[in-house]
């Protein structure tokens, strides 16, 4: 496979996971089940990578610190939301 085929396959936002698919869908061709999009944006493989990639994210922002160990009630309503059919 070429540098230019790789890169444009999609990735986890998280772990780096390199995921099957276009920006329009994807899906983790260990499973074959559809990937999630973050609130934030970008695929994620996992409910775990989901919670991570939006923590991470919101740990670097203005106003919260990397002690934080709970999503904003945004992103933990977007979170519950993509996840819920696997509750």
């Amino acid at each position: 496979m070429n540098d230019a085929t790789t890169a444009s396959k999609p990735k986890c936002r998280h772990c780096g996971k390199q995921l099957e698919g276009t920006r329009n869908g994807a899906y983790d061709p260990d499973t074959n089940e559809r990937c999630r999009v973050n609130f934030y944006g970008g695929f994620v493989c996992s409910r775990h990578c989901d919670f991570r990639a939006s923590l991470e994210l919101e740990q670097e922002m203005p106003g919260h610190t990397y002690a934080q160990r709970k999503l904003g009630q945004l992103s933990q309503e977007a979170f519950d939301s993509n996840w819920e059919d696997e509750s």
